[in-house]
């Protein structure tokens, strides 16, 4: 009698004639999305689909812990812009030195020593001016700041 028993599914609001097996396997696999859903609730799993609104998904609600805090960005900024501004005020052998060491080798500079054999001076003499010239923009950005 179950041979001619017709089985139908919903398919965009329709309904459509299947197999037996076709229709055991659909709402077994309804049964088996439904069951891991009950499953997530029960142990208190959340889903990004369920904190979505209208205006944004709900992954984009999830904060980027990796993110720099947008209060941190602005001072660094403020402080670079300073900083640009004082060395600008250095003399040409203070604002060499600087070059060399934090800008020069594609931006990884170089070291004390190189720079030293470079101009001829002592590893010593350049360490004693690199730390005068410091001094100097440390002054220059506490009296703005």
């Amino acid at each position: 009698m179950s041979e001619n028993k017709q089985y139908f599914i919903a398919v965009d609001g329709q309904r459509v004639s299947v197999t037996e097996e076709v229709y055991r396997a659909y709402y077994k696999m309804g049964r088996r999305e439904r069951y891991l859903e009950e499953s997530d609730t029960a142990h208190g799993k959340v889903h990004y689909s369920g904190m979505d609104t209208a205006e944004m998904s709900g992954e984009e609600a999830i904060p980027d812990l990796d993110a720099v805090p947008i209060d941190e960005q602005v001072v660094k900024n403020a402080l670079l812009e300073q900083l640009r501004k004082h060395l600008g005020s250095l003399n040409d052998n203070e604002r060499e030195l600087i070059d060399a060491m934090f800008f020069s080798n594609d931006g990884d500079g170089m070291s004390e020593r190189e720079y030293a054999d470079m101009i001829g001076l002592s590893k010593t003499a350049v360490h004693s001016r690199k730390i005068k010239v410091f001094e100097k923009l440390r002054g220059l950005m506490e009296n703005k700041f």
